[in-house]
């Protein structure tokens, strides 16, 4: 058996399709390490079986660091297209950016004028109106898939304390449609409550990100593993999202978590 630096423990948690694996890390660098070489070795493999890689990976705070140590890895670059799961609708200089986060812990592999390097892109592709901005993102992943939905070799995906996922969020009425809609991207509303999302965002639908081959969540903290068990036993989207997400998934689903 493979030893796996860090690895302390994999919990088995009961949910509502069936058992849910969470692999336990005994820090963030070593459970980051994982994840990036788990990347890493799925990219380099699609590239390896058809000349190209295509995967999707999720902003905030969390995935940051391994974003940073991605860059590390000796991958043809120039093959590989990176999608976002979701992003805030703000201009992509903006603090509160995504995209702004992943091209900063990025940069080092990233394409940019003239240089060979990963193209990252952006869902956010027209500043002035949230449905045009999803409707012109819809189109890029289209192309991206000669015309059809394109499947991703790779999901690198989180959850919030309130077990939101993406930009699907508990209470929200996206909920009501995102599960079964026939588009790859939808615009999200501001919550007209204290909730989230208390800004606009732009996500992709739950049918797109199915189209995964490969579907990780990486979710730091003893508060956010506590609500993940709690929200496996739900099936319901409108207050355990992640719960919704886990039930219809149509493979496996993995987390990696580390206090």
């Amino acid at each position: 058996m493979t030893m796996i630096a860090g690895l302390t423990e994999t919990l088995t948690l009961q949910a509502a399709k069936g058992p849910v694996t969470v692999h336990v890390f005994d820090s963030p660098a070593s459970a980051g390490a994982y994840i990036a070489g788990d990347i890493a070795r799925r990219l380099g493999d699609a590239i390896a079986q058809r000349g190209r890689a295509l995967w999707i990976g999720c902003g905030g705070t969390t995935p940051k660091p391994i974003y940073e140590r991605l860059v590390q890895a000796g991958l043809d670059w120039d093959k590989i297209r990176l999608f976002q799961v979701d992003e805030r609708f703000v201009p992509t200089d903006d603090a509160a950016s995504n995209t702004r986060m992943m091209r900063e812990a990025l940069q080092p592999v990233l394409s940019a004028q003239g240089k060979p390097g990963m193209e990252l892109v952006s869902l956010i592709q027209d500043i002035g109106d949230q449905y045009a901005c999803a409707a012109k993102a819809e189109q890029t992943l289209l192309d991206a898939g000669n015309g059809a939905a394109p499947q991703f070799d790779y999901a690198l995906m989180g959850m919030g304390p309130d077990a939101h996922y993406a930009s699907i969020f508990p209470g929200h009425p996206i909920n009501g449609t995102v599960y079964t809609s026939k588009s790859l991207v939808l615009p999200v509303a501001k919550s007209t409550t204290d909730l989230e999302p208390q800004l606009p965002r732009i996500t992709l639908s739950v049918p797109a990100i199915n189209a995964s081959k490969r579907i990780l969540f990486y979710i730091t903290g003893q508060t956010k593993l506590n609500v993940l068990k709690a929200a496996c036993l739900s099936t319901d989207p409108f207050t355990a999202p992640i719960g919704a997400f886990l039930a219809q998934s149509p493979s496996p689903v993995e987390f990696v978590w580390t206090a």
